[in-house]
């Protein structure tokens, strides 16, 4: 789903939208499993997303 650039709001990265539109579809996609498919599909997406928010605490802080 990709967003007018003037509908974005000021302050807000046009990579961030498009990384949070990523993360709805794939959000609905998991919810579209079986069941029995949904839990490993939610600890998968768990494990990346904190692998992607502590890999952004990697420097040092003063």
């Amino acid at each position: 789903m990709q967003q007018n650039p003037a509908d974005i709001p000021q302050g807000v990265s046009p990579e961030n939208v498009t990384m949070a539109d990523e993360l709805l579809s794939r959000l609905g996609d998991i919810g579209d499993l079986p069941l029995e498919d949904r839990a490993a599909a939610y600890a998968q997406l768990h494990d990346e997303l904190r692998t992607h928010l502590e890999g952004g605490d990697s420097a040092p802080r003063p």
